[in-house]
């Protein structure tokens, strides 16, 4: 049975590690612009893949670049990934992976991780890891599958995983790809049990499973949909 699975890593609510802010150096606020959304450019499928369309995001616009402010306990150590959906920070052994899993033009901009005194937290560079891949799958308001033994699904998840679960030739051509966003759900990435084994096998961090199969617990970051 195909498979693939979501990278979301639940930020804590206390120490050793919780995400609390960023900024951009620049002094930009805010979003990306709106024209970065419509710049999104068309990817032909040939064959056409059925109830789904694939797009292709611009870089990150000039100015945005950002550095990410994070609570640290004394004990915490960086993960080589470390992703909430919307940001995907990762260590230069996690990029050299990911770069050779997929040729697709995903951006990795190098930032910088900092404590609350803005003082730089990461000895070795880290990037942000921009996945470009967009699908645009149309909804199925069925029920999905098995849902409260993968994890809990955010209100555009209820509409398009089905669609997935329903056609199976669909989800197929989806879980061979390395990497994609959700053409209205970009604060959620997903990636191939090709590529999660790969990281696996390079001794990353950052890569445990939820462990309740619904919410998963702080620290955790994997949950995987059939």
């Amino acid at each position: 049975m195909s498979h693939f699975y979501r990278l979301n890593t639940i930020n804590p609510n206390r120490r050793p590690l919780q995400r609390i802010d960023f900024y951009c150096p620049s002094g930009k606020t805010g979003n990306y612009p709106p024209n970065y959304y419509w710049d999104m450019q068309d990817v032909p499928l040939d064959p056409p893949w059925p109830h789904c369309q694939m797009f292709r995001a611009p870089l990150i616009p000039e100015g945005y670049e950002t550095v990410w402010v994070f609570e640290v306990g004394p004990h915490a150590k960086l993960p080589d990934i470390w992703s909430d959906g919307y940001v995907i920070l990762v260590s230069e052994p996690a990029k050299r992976v990911l770069e050779a899993c997929d040729d697709f033009g995903h951006q990795f901009h190098e930032t910088e991780i900092q404590n609350k005194q803005h003082k730089r937290i990461n000895q070795t560079p880290y990037y942000l890891f921009h996945v470009r891949r967009y699908l645009k799958i149309e909804d199925n308001f069925s029920e999905i599958e098995n849902r409260f033994e993968m994890f809990a699904p955010n209100y555009y998840e209820l509409k398009y995983l089905p669609t997935l679960q329903k056609n199976p030739l669909l989800k197929e051509k989806v879980a061979q790809l390395p990497f994609w966003r959700h053409y209205m759900n970009d604060g959620i990435v997903y990636l191939s049990a090709k590529v999660l084994a790969k990281l696996q096998e390079a001794g990353l961090t950052g890569l445990k499973p939820y462990s309740d199969h619904y919410f998963g617990k702080a620290g955790e970051a994997l949950a995987r949909f059939e």
